[in-house]
């Protein structure tokens, strides 16, 4: 068997391509990327996989991991990237950096019940499902012959309703927040139903006042939710607010810090959190995801279908979009109506 190569490196020759540098068999080796820029570069790792990576009968699980963090830098939202090396680094726990083919449900299962002792069901589903989708892509590039998660149940959560607010205390909250900035973009969340990252993230360009629309899409600095691009109508408030913004307010982004600044995810849902403590809301799970919740609940006891409420949120099936069902039994009447037998 030849042998493995250690590590590898990009460089960029004169010729504008870069190339990637490698030992194997005690040589230095180099191979073109076709790829000129670092970004594509990285990309073409993935294809060139079966040159720069070891053999499956000696591949680390820390190898893998490796690898894979490179292609998922490249591929996916920096939050996602720090949530797969949070994972992937937690799961050597168990396998103890063994073999990547020896890796099998049972490992999974392990680290499945050692997590369910230190946080919550929900929280360990999001982890089994980036070690799946990282699992995946070992497949796809023939480092095992199977994914070790496949047939591993999920953690069992009980069935919970979202937490929403209802317009009273909705309200209630707006009034105790000081910064305007920070109510205008609470006001615009409940109105228009964006996630919290869409909206920090908003830029002028992407606001079409003439039709009344946004476009959340991707940017440079900024990936959508599994890269998905949608247009979200304004009603009347959500435009004029964005209009009023717009005469006092220059720069790239919608919302910032007074005017000037970033506003950082992190920093959104802690200012929420501290709002809703001071507003002394009768439900303190209330947090700056729930006004997500609320827009559609609102929608949806407003007579809002859950299609159109599927549209709106961007949900990519309509089973994630059936927590709100609950609350239109009395909307199905007119449905259930339409079955008239006589009784004459």
């Amino acid at each position: 068997m030849a042998a493995t190569p250690a590590k590898f490196s990009l460089f960029k020759r004169s010729n504008g391509f870069y190339y990637v540098v490698y030992d194997q068999d005690d040589r230095r080796r180099w191979k073109s990327t076709g790829a000129k820029t670092r970004s594509e570069a990285l990309r073409a790792l993935a294809d060139l996989g079966t040159v720069l990576r070891p053999s499956h009968r000696t591949l680390r699980y820390a190898q893998f991991v490796e690898e894979f963090m490179s292609y998922a830098n490249v591929h996916n939202a920096a939050r996602t990237v720090a949530l797969f090396r949070n994972v992937l680094n937690g799961f050597n726990r168990v396998v103890k950096n063994t073999l990547i083919t020896d890796i099998t449900a049972v490992h999974i299962d392990r680290y499945k019940t050692i997590r369910l002792r230190e946080v919550k069901p929900v929280s360990v589903n999001v982890e089994l499902r980036m070690l799946k989708s990282a699992f995946s892509t070992a497949l796809r590039w023939k480092m095992v012959k199977e994914n070790p998660c496949k047939g591993v149940p999920f953690a069992h959560v009980p069935e919970q309703l979202s937490v929403f607010l209802t317009p009273k205390d909705f309200e209630k909250l707006i009034h105790v927040i000081a910064e305007i900035w920070f109510r205008e973009l609470v006001v615009f969340a409940v109105l228009t139903g964006l996630r919290r990252a869409e909206i920090v993230n908003l830029r002028w360009v992407d606001v079409d006042m003439e039709r009344g629309v946004i476009h959340i899409q991707s940017s440079p600095r900024f990936k959508t939710k599994q890269g998905k691009q949608r247009t979200i109508p304004l009603n009347s408030t959500a435009l004029e607010l964005l209009r009023a913004k717009r005469k006092r307010q220059a720069g790239e982004y919608v919302f910032t810090l007074d005017g000037n600044g970033r506003i950082s995810c992190d920093w959104v849902s802690h200012l929420f959190k501290r709002y809703v403590r001071k507003a002394n809301l009768a439900d303190d799970r209330v947090h700056f995801h729930s006004v997500r919740h609320s827009f559609a609940s609102w929608l949806v006891q407003g007579g809002a279908t859950l299609y159109e409420v599927q549209k709106l949120l961007g949900h990519s099936s309509s089973k994630v979009t059936e927590i709100y069902s609950h609350l239109q039994p009395e909307q199905m009447h007119a449905t259930v109506n339409r079955i008239v037998i006589s009784m004459n």
